[in-house]
């Protein structure tokens, strides 16, 4: 009998690979198939956007991602984008949670797994919340984030987050969270044991060694240092450390897709979107940063989160400059600058680039090298008993 894990998460398609997604490929490593399960929105594009083009570009990026519908990514590895009305509404939730049974129930009769010897993975939504009320070998709930602390001041939408996460994290088996903050806001709402999962780091991808980017090298041989960031570009980022970097002898590069609104920067000097980079070939692009950037407007969200770049960033040895986000200040407190304001974060990128050196980047490899994601998901079997 072949075993299976369905897992939701993040959009497949996006070029970033997520902590759930890390989770899955170890899985995969165990010999499980994998069906990864895209998430069905919990709101509407206009909420967090900050203007129309943000919107639009959330509603052009969705309908992309659907039209895939099913796809085979590799052998026992599968992704489907299920169909959903999206409206967002009680009566329209109940709805979709019909409609996502049925699909998932034409899955097993196509794939050929069964649910009572199937692991159940939720992460980042409530896509596959509907299938709580099935018998399975086990069911997980991983907070990467807190889906009911989504930034937003709508406190209608936030109450019903609120009740639809205790539903998803009183309704598993076991919980993980992402931070010591996360796991402390999980285990109020659920009243339950939360353990501790923070990310961890695909660390020989980060650290071997790869040929700079002809597009990097272009940007270097202006002379100016590269402060960088990689990753989905949306309205929460803080737009004016990029403009400031850019206006004060640094070569500002940014990669990722744009969510937000950055017309502001489009047209700046020294300020380079490169678009969206596959995972592969990120090392080739970022080994040539002279400083990472960490770089959100504080918001209980981020508050609560824990990057996963923060740890790609130090296995490639870089100085990283970031907001004071609590877990990587207890974690990475003497490997990682902190900033409050935009000027800080120029102040602290200099100050990184002055006192860099060899041995300060062996030391940053050198603590990504005990946070790999082969360590993390053994302590992810003990906790689910999956050691045999």
């Amino acid at each position: 009998m072949k075993k299976w894990i369905i897992c939701s998460g993040p959009d497949w398609f996006r070029p970033s690979v997520t902590s759930t997604r890390q989770i899955a490929f170890q899985f995969r490593k165990k010999g499980y198939n994998v069906l990864w399960v895209n998430p069905v929105a919990f709101k509407s594009p206009s909420v967090n956007s900050d203007n129309k083009k943000s919107k639009r570009k959330k509603i052009v990026n969705k309908l992309k991602t659907h039209l895939k519908l099913f796809k085979k990514v590799d052998e026992g590895l599968y992704v489907f984008i299920p169909l959903y009305i999206p409206v967002f509404s009680p009566g329209w939730d109940s709805f979709n949670a019909r409609l996502m049974k049925v699909q998932m129930s034409i899955l097993s009769l196509i794939l050929g797994f069964r649910y009572r010897d199937s692991i159940l993975w939720i992460s980042g939504s409530f896509t596959l919340s509907p299938l709580l009320g099935r018998q399975f070998k086990l069911t997980v709930y991983q907070a990467a984030d807190l889906i009911s602390d989504f930034r937003t001041t709508n406190k209608s939408l936030l109450a019903d987050l609120r009740k639809k996460e205790l539903h998803l994290s009183t309704g598993v088996d076991h919980l993980f969270a992402s931070s010591p903050n996360i796991q402390k806001k999980l285990q109020d709402l659920s009243g339950r044991e939360v353990n501790l999962l923070t990310h961890g780091v695909d660390f020989e991808h980060f650290t071997r060694q790869v040929k700079v980017h002809p597009r990097m090298v272009e940007i270097k041989s202006k002379g100016l240092p590269v402060a960088g960031y990689f990753g989905t570009l949306s309205d929460a980022n803080d737009k004016e450390v990029f403009r400031i970097l850019s206006e004060n002898g640094f070569s500002v590069v940014i990669i990722g897709k744009v969510l937000g609104d950055y017309s502001m920067l489009e047209s700046k000097e020294n300020i380079y979107f490169t678009g969206p980079v596959e995972f592969s070939e990120l090392p080739a692009w970022a080994g040539a940063f002279d400083v990472c950037l960490l770089n959100w407007v504080m918001a209980d969200w981020i508050k609560n989160s824990f990057p996963v770049k923060t740890l790609e960033y130090l296995a490639m040895g870089k100085p990283v400059v970031s907001c004071r986000i609590p877990v990587v200040e207890q974690m990475f407190g003497n490997h990682v600058y902190f900033a409050d304001t935009p000027q800080d974060f120029l102040l602290q990128a200099r100050a990184a680039l002055t006192a860099d050196s060899e041995k300060l980047q062996k030391e940053r490899t050198g603590i990504a090298a005990t946070h790999t994601w082969d360590s993390k998901f053994q302590s992810v079997c003990v906790t689910l008993g999956l050691n045999d």
